[in-house]
């Protein structure tokens, strides 16, 4: 994995996780709580989105190869959720593979929501989860696996913080900030999602190549 590689690994888990749509989801889980009850759950929350997202890139090759996945259809299933992720990003609604009010009604039968929904799967969803898979399956040295974990941990403990300082967060940025930011991401999302599909498909069926 070159310097490059590792950028772009990490601008696609920032995009995945999208950091304002998140806090925005957050914020509304959490309104009835008092600020630290609302903290403890980020705090949370940080924690099980390492646990997450390090099991998914040391664990998630063998996974696959156990469900008898090949690497071409995962990548092919995860550009179609990558796709309907951005469409729906792009139109500023809910994401229909990572968030539904039925989500926010049962979080609101819990004590903490900090695990479900919130970490699983609204920040790390499904586009998430396939795009480490796919890059612990590109890059599958030791080493490589390592800086992937060192990323994903700060990326974690970032979003954490996100959190744990939301309200401050959400009134100096503003909604609408938070929309138009949304949507850049739902179109970066659709390209990759692109890019997944071609990969994908190619595998599939060599022939195209």
């Amino acid at each position: 994995m070159t310097a490059s590689d590792a950028m772009k690994f990490i601008v696609a888990m920032i995009i995945m996780m999208n950091p304002l749509g998140s806090l925005s989801i957050f914020l509304d889980l959490t309104r009835k709580t008092s600020l630290l009850a609302q903290r403890k759950v980020a705090k949370t929350c940080g924690l099980t989105m390492i646990a997450i997202m390090l099991i998914t890139i040391w664990s998630g090759q063998e996974l696959l190869e156990i469900l008898g996945i090949t690497i071409s259809s995962f990548r092919f299933a995860g550009g179609i959720i990558l796709l309907l992720m951005g469409l729906s990003m792009l139109q500023s609604k809910e994401s229909p593979v990572s968030y539904t009010s039925e989500d926010d009604e049962a979080a609101k039968e819990r004590e903490s929501i900090a695990v479900v929904p919130l970490a699983l799967p609204i920040i790390i969803g499904p586009g998430a989860i396939s795009t480490l898979i796919i890059a612990g399956t590109d890059y599958p040295q030791i080493l490589n696996k390592i800086v992937m974990s060192i990323s994903c941990t700060l990326l974690a403990l970032g979003m954490c913080m996100m959190l744990y300082f939301g309200n401050t967060i959400a009134k100096l940025v503003g909604l609408s900030v938070i929309k138009v930011v949304t949507r850049i991401m739902g179109m970066i999302i659709m390209a990759i999602a692109v890019g997944m599909l071609a990969d994908g498909l190619t595998g599939l069926l060599p022939a195209l190549t």
